[in-house]
């Protein structure tokens, strides 16, 4: 155990550039929207914008943590691979890493995001009619469950690509890698259409009637023009989530198969 926090604290030291990048890219953008926007009195609008799409993006923000780590040890790969410690644990310490980094560049947009609107003219009375908390809370975890899970596609296609590239170039081992997860991702969109996916997914179904009823707002704009936002009922299905756990569980455990059996050799 020691020694996996040892490694974790390592790769949190090498990642820090990944997680400085898009902080400082985020400052910079507020910054110079904020001015932009400034001068046209609207500086909080403006900023609001860049940081839901910053937050919106966190998404992906495990797919680039991951990729960028992987591939710097890609330069050494034969010291990486040396290590005593088993694929899962160098992959978890990536994970975690990532993970960890994700939440503080997460905490930062969010709370920019939240003060913007706040701060905005044209939504902070409307912003009193919504369930701010359960809003907040909905959407973060939904968006971390998904940065997890493409954090764990990205391990698990890097893998696919490593154990490629033993017999190709790293063009041709890119072009396979793609093709296959075209191919894979078809092959679950299909069956996602059929009445098996259904009934393994189709129960334990909880309404969120009360978080989009307080999402559901009216507002005058300064022309007199009405503005409707209405959001209907929705729903969702513990199978879903129990189908996509077990998915990206599987998937991270023939990763490191991967990189135990097969791409060390």
């Amino acid at each position: 155990m020691n020694a996996w926090v040892s490694l974790l604290k390592k790769e949190l030291r090498l990642g820090m550039s990944a997680f400085l990048g898009p902080i400082i890219t985020f400052v910079i953008l507020t910054v110079v929207a904020g001015y932009i926007g400034s001068r046209n009195g609207f500086t909080w609008e403006v900023v609001q914008g860049v940081a839901l799409f910053a937050t919106g993006f966190q998404i992906f923000y495990l797919v680039y943590y991951m990729l960028t780590s992987l591939q710097a040890e890609r330069k050494n790969l034969h010291l990486w691979l040396h290590s005593p410690m088993p694929g899962y644990g160098l992959l978890l310490a990536k994970l975690v890493a990532g993970f960890i980094s994700m939440l503080l560049t997460l905490f930062v947009t969010g709370t920019t995001l939240l003060i913007a609107l706040n701060q905005s003219v044209l939504f902070s009375e409307h912003l009193q009619l919504i369930d701010v908390t359960s809003v907040s809370f909905f959407g973060g975890t939904h968006l971390i469950l998904l940065a997890l899970t493409f954090g764990i596609y990205a391990i698990f296609y890097w893998m696919i690509f490593l154990l490629i590239n033993r017999h190709l170039g790293s063009f041709l081992s890119f072009l396979a890698t793609i093709a296959i997860f075209t191919l894979l991702t078809t092959i679950f969109n299909a069956f996602k259409e059929t009445s098996l996916y259904g009934l393994l997914t189709q129960w334990g179904e909880i309404q969120l009637t009360g978080i989009t009823e307080s999402i559901g707002f009216s507002m005058n704009l300064e022309t007199g023009t009405e503005v409707m936002t209405e959001v209907g009922n929705l729903s969702l299905y513990l199978g879903v989530y129990l189908i996509e756990t077990v998915i990206a569980i599987l998937l991270f455990v023939a990763a490191c198969w991967m990189l135990d059996r097969k791409v060390e050799v």
